[in-house]
């Protein structure tokens, strides 16, 4: 049996360990993900004003700051039963989809895009076929010049020439399981660098009614501290024209790649290659009216898509078997004798996160949950989306 330990893993928010032991035909037998960092925001939050709940729980994360921060908030509106105004929930919702934008934006480019890309091929790309290529998947490609592309294999050749790759470093570069043709990868790679200047336009966005990003300012209980920015016609218009950018930028660059990896990858995604148990969660969102909100509600078990179940809060728990808790209190009993850490056994306690659960099983509750649900339900803005959404 070999154990293989990568601590820490990169491209997510947060500090994380990874352990996986495997036999001599490296099949996975048992796996550990840990976090190491204790965070505690529980425990501050103890004793303290409600209205500072906000301020405190949005420094769980530094890119989600808002998310956090609005959910501590309502949560506290929940527990006093207060009735938050139409245009503070309409101020709240514009900036929590530009962050919602940008998240999305952030998490494909620079997080995972480079499980696919392979930044050194993109060196023999020819420019003028890479503008030809993205033609296949946009009729209005994203900085589509050939000089553009000629600058973006410039800068790359300069980072590989100095064998400082900064963010591309750390690949398997030649890798066969690699699929992307060498303009296909400049192709991709020119828009993780536009995405660049994506998330520092659209955090702008978010910071006029937040005053702030990350960790945003100016929602309060009862309502939002913002509103001279909301009645400065300006600052309206700052934020729709931000916002037009990136929606240019989504609709011509991000959508397409989609399309373009899922096409490249398209045996793998059917033979159901990484995918997870089936379980998808969405507890619904951004209500536009009494009839229509962007994301439905719904519950989904073991890829039975057909069959989508009502959303129940009640039945969401924390599990804390695994953690270093006792009694829901910090229990910190993370090493054995010989200082290695405790995860020999199956009952050992190896992590300070805590599982969450619906109906006691694990459920996956990001974009593709909210998708699939809200599909499924005849959502009047997703089902049209996704239908014409097409695999090439």
């Amino acid at each position: 049996m070999k154990k293989i330990v990568i601590d820490p893993i990169t491209r997510i928010e947060g500090h994380l360990r990874a352990e996986v032991e495997i036999d001599e035909e490296s099949i996975v037998k048992e796996a550990y993900v840990s976090g190491q960092l204790f965070r505690g925001i529980e425990i501050i939050l103890k004793g303290r004003d409600p209205r500072d709940a906000g301020l405190l729980a949005g420094r769980i994360c530094g890119v989600c700051t808002n998310s956090h921060f609005r959910a501590a908030v309502s949560s506290v509106e929940d527990a006093y039963g207060l009735h938050v105004p139409q245009n503070a929930k309409i101020i709240r919702d514009l900036m929590s989809l530009a962050l919602f934008l940008q998240d999305h934006v952030v998490h494909f480019y620079h997080l995972h895009l480079l499980d696919f890309v392979d930044v050194t091929k993109a060196l023999e790309a020819d420019p003028k076929k890479t503008s030809k290529t993205a033609h296949l998947y946009s009729t209005q490609p994203y900085a589509n010049s050939h000089a553009h592309y000629i600058a973006v294999k410039e800068k790359l050749a300069k980072f590989i020439k100095s064998g400082r790759l900064g963010p591309f470093s750390n690949g398997y570069w030649g890798h066969s399981d690699y699929k992307l043709t060498p303009e296909e990868n400049l192709l991709l790679l020119s828009h993780y660098l536009e995405a660049l200047k994506f998330q520092s336009n659209i955090s702008q966005a978010i910071a006029i009614f937040g005053a702030k990003t990350p960790h945003p300012q100016t929602i309060v209980v009862g309502g939002i501290t913002s509103v001279a920015d909301m009645l400065n016609p300006q600052k309206l218009n700052d934020f729709i024209f931000i916002m037009k950018e990136a929606k240019g930028f989504i609709d011509r660059a991000y959508l397409p790649d989609m399309k373009l990896l899922a096409t490249a990858y398209r045996e793998e995604i059917k033979a159901g290659s990484g995918r997870s148990i089936g379980n998808f969660l969405s507890v619904g969102g951004y209500c536009f009216d009494k009839e229509n909100q962007l994301f439905e509600a719904g519950v989904i078990y073991g890829h039975d898509l057909e069959n989508v179940e009502s959303f129940d809060e009640h039945k969401i728990t924390e599990e804390v078997e695994r953690a270093w808790y006792k009694d829901d209190n910090p229990y910190y009993t993370d090493l054995n004798e010989d200082g290695t850490l405790k995860t020999a056994r199956s009952d050992d306690k190896y992590s300070w996160i805590k599982a969450p659960r619906y109906d006691g099983k694990p459920m996956e509750s990001g974009p593709l949950a909210r998708v699939l649900i809200s599909h499924q339900k005849g959502n009047r803005f997703i089902r049209p989306f996704v239908d014409e959404f097409r695999v090439l």
